[in-house]
């Protein structure tokens, strides 16, 4: 009876281990949230920042910075997977984090993405406005960081520090190389951002110059003497005028010195070393007029590792545990890549894969191997697209196997691609057939839009107001044909704005393996980024068609025009009529000379009519496209040479 009682207190005591235990991965803080966004310019009053819902969160904290890098204060929180920075101001740009809470704490922050909102107001300042130190030898590159809502930037110079600065440039790009210069002289810049309401205030000053000579000798070279085990670090400090650095390496300071390396900052590492072995290091620099003389030598050497783990008495050791096992979430497009620490006493390793059934981690049962590697990483090629799989490790040496990693999942998924604003075009549609104005868009496909089965959306704002959503166009079967898009929801002598981004529904949620969708486990393929803004104005001004040929038949006396549809291809094809206008002089004196045709084709039955008999001309025509509405403009100009009978 003592020893059931004793047994029974056992299982018991294991019982609530197990229990705990288990509490300690069931009951914990949630993920950190993928695939944070904050609105670009989508919104007159406010910067929009969404995320992917986190399994188990029951809140959301969101914070902001005004660099990626800076200090991120909390701004508020939220129970869904949205929130409107109603705080921000306007034509900045702000950084984003965010991390997800629920009863047992919070997820580390989120990855930071920017955005920022379009205020009528003159931009801000330009940051980061960098002149180059002796980069070149023949100008001084500036060059700064975008500034929101600017259209263009005004640079100013000065040659003496807190003089006047003079307005030497104005550019739309973010760069601009100054040669009016002499060299070796310090020069000193500054940078307004402006649009169409103003500019902004001088950004900070910052000094350049052009090279006049090659860069000195590197000053305090130092290598490190056994602070590393597999390596040696040489610093030194920055040479004036230096485009980069070279790293030489003797193992005797009169020895010869051969290139080890380059980089552009003061630091390198060389990897390349045997531990307790002695290396003399030199550095030179080296700008566009050529390489500076070597720094003196200074050596280095790495140690042996130091501590241990202990004995064992000779006792066989498993492999440790693989720890920090991460499968990649949609960061290729054609494999999983698994990762892990190594594991201490690791000879090899075993990957093994279960196709998802949920969110959560599937049965033991269900894992297979897949592979062995000797190294801490495996690539994994055989999973579909959005096909969400769940991968975990184990290592092994000559005495058997370790214990098993924690799991991870993982897919493939891929990055929509930008449609191109300078390829959409846009055009009113006139009215015709008892249809009112409409704007009618194309645009060619994306890449691989078939392949993730793409649809467009297409969102608008007018004047005043911000973007929304009005309607889906399909991917064409015909992939060589673009993509339309017409609106006819719209009024004359309004101004639209439009934007268009590439989605794909089918792929919009993780799938289980064998096609299902899953949309408790997250998200797949994201929609791409919107195009810029394109706009026109609704108003009677018909596009003007394409003078293909006029020629001339000397036989019949008979002059053909022949033009094309300039909207071909869209709901107006064929509903236009035509004007056709003639001149003797290329710029003036044109007369109209037919209305009201329907064909792309006009023959001239009477060109000489009003000229001189015997006398050679030269007749010039155009042609106008016309709707009820009104015409539009000339299109372009043919001629022909002509002798009057």
């Amino acid at each position: 009876m003592r020893k059931i009682w004793k047994r029974a207190a056992f299982l018991g005591l294991g019982a609530v281990f197990l229990g705990l235990l288990g509490g300690c991965f069931l009951f914990a803080p949630p993920s950190v949230p993928q695939g944070v966004s904050a609105s670009d310019g989508d919104y007159p009053d406010r910067i929009l920042v969404s995320w992917n819902p986190v399994r188990g969160a029951q809140r959301y904290e969101v914070f902001r910075a005004e660099s990626e890098e800076g200090d991120y204060a909390k701004i508020g929180e939220s129970t869904t997977t949205t929130f409107s920075d109603t705080e921000a101001q306007g034509n900045r740009l702000y950084w984003y984090r965010v991390r997800a809470c629920n009863q047992f704490g919070c997820s580390a922050l989120s990855e930071p993405d920017s955005g920022y909102y379009l205020a009528p107001l003159p931009p801000l300042p330009p940051q980061n406005v960098e002149a180059s130190d002796g980069t070149f030898s023949d100008r001084i590159r500036v060059t700064w960081s975008a500034a929101v809502g600017a259209s263009h930037y005004e640079l100013y110079r000065s040659d003496i520090p807190g003089a006047d600065f003079l307005r030497i440039a104005q550019v739309s790009t973010t760069s601009y190389d100054d040669r009016a210069i002499v060299l070796g002289r310090t020069y000193y810049y500054r940078v307004k951002a402006c649009n169409s309401y103003g500019c902004s205030d001088f950004s900070e000053t910052d000094a350049g110059f052009a090279a006049a000579s090659v860069p000195g000798a590197p000053q305090n070279v130092e290598a490190s003497d056994g602070t590393y085990s597999d390596r040696v670090r040489i610093t030194w400090s920055p040479v004036p005028g230096a485009n980069h650095y070279e790293v030489h390496r003797a193992t005797a300071r009169d020895g010869t010195y051969e290139l080890i390396g380059e980089t552009t900052t003061t630091t390198y590492d060389d990897t390349a070393v045997t531990v307790g072995t002695t290396y003399w290091y030199k550095v030179r620099a080296w700008n566009v007029l050529g390489y500076g003389p070597f720094s003196d030598p200074d050596s280095g050497y790495a140690a042996a590792a130091g501590g241990g783990g202990g004995g064992g008495g000779g006792t066989a050791q498993l492999p440790g545990q693989p720890r920090n096992l991460a499968a990649t979430d949609g960061t290729y497009s054609d494999k999983i890549v698994i990762t892990w620490s190594a594991a201490t006493g690791a000879k090899r390793y075993e990957v093994w894969r279960a196709p998802a059934t949920g969110p959560a981690d599937p049965a033991e049962t269900t894992y297979k191997l897949i592979g062995e590697t000797t190294s801490t990483s495996y690539t994994d090629t055989e999973p579909k697209l959005c096909e969400l799989y769940w991968y975990k490790v184990r290592a092994w040496n000559e005495n058997g196997f370790g214990p098993w990693s924690f799991p991870d999942s993982g897919y493939i998924s891929a990055t929509l691609g930008t449609v191109d604003a300078s390829k959409i075009k846009i055009g009113v549609l006139p009215p015709f057939g008892g249809s009112d104005y409409r704007v009618y868009l194309e645009w060619p496909n994306i890449k691989n839009a078939d392949k993730y089965k793409v649809v467009y959306e297409v969102w608008r704002r007018s004047l005043p107001g911000y973007f929304t959503k009005i309607g889906e166009a399909p991917l064409p079967t015909d992939l060589d044909e673009p993509a339309t898009y017409t609106d006819a929801t719209v009024t004359a002598g309004s101004t639209y704005y439009y934007k268009i981004r590439a989605v794909s529904p089918d792929y919009a949620d993780l799938l289980l393996p064998g096609g299902s969708s899953c949309s408790t486990c997250g998200d797949c393929i994201l929609p791409g980024n919107f195009s810029a803004e394109v706009s026109v104005v609704v108003t009677c001004n018909p596009l003007p068609p394409e003078l293909k040929t006029v020629t001339y038949d000397q036989t019949n006396k008979k002059v053909t025009i022949t033009w094309t549809d300039p909207y071909e291809g869209t709901p107006a094809e064929g509903e236009a009529t035509y004007e056709v206008w003639r001149s003797t002089s290329a710029d003036s004196g044109y007369s109209k000379i037919v209305s009201g045709i329907s064909d792309t084709t006009y023959t001239d039955a009477d060109p000489f009519s009003g000229l001189t008999p015997g006398k050679t001309y030269t007749l010039y025509y155009r042609v106008k496209t016309c709707f009820a509405c009104g015409c539009g403009v000339f299109s372009n100009t043919k001629s022909v040479k002509v002798t009057v009978p």
